[in-house]
């Protein structure tokens, strides 16, 4: 996975980027912890959505939701809740472009499937 920062303003909430992946990669179940967009330019992209399952022992654990695959000219967006994984599909690399709000850390998670955990990311 390659990620090309475009724009980010320290202090202002937007960041603009270009993200590429190669045949078969997938990325960690994560969140942004902010508003998103995302086109697809080039490739296929299966998106794999999750949601925080609320149980007080794993406040981190989460369940499956949906999978749905976007490919060249297809937006996608997130609410800052939106927790998901992303895997390239067919057989060309993947390029999409990205805008954030915020994206400081202390809002981004990576999760644990197994354990119910999640860390900053």
């Amino acid at each position: 996975m390659g990620i090309l920062t475009l724009y980010d303003e320290i202090g202002y909430p937007l960041t603009v980027q270009t993200v590429t992946f190669a045949p078969g990669v997938t990325s960690p179940v994560h969140n942004h912890g902010t508003w998103g967009v995302s086109a697809i330019l080039k490739g296929q992209e299966k998106h794999t959505f999750w949601r925080r399952v609320g149980d007080e022992q794993y406040p981190d654990k989460i369940e499956l939701v949906s999978e749905k695959v976007f490919r060249p000219n297809q937006i996608i967006s997130f609410a800052p809740s939106a927790i998901h994984q992303v895997e390239a599909i067919g057989e060309e690399p993947t390029v999409s472009f990205h805008l954030y709000g915020d994206t400081q850390p202390r809002s981004r998670f990576q999760f644990d499937l197994v354990n119910h955990t999640a860390k900053h990311f």
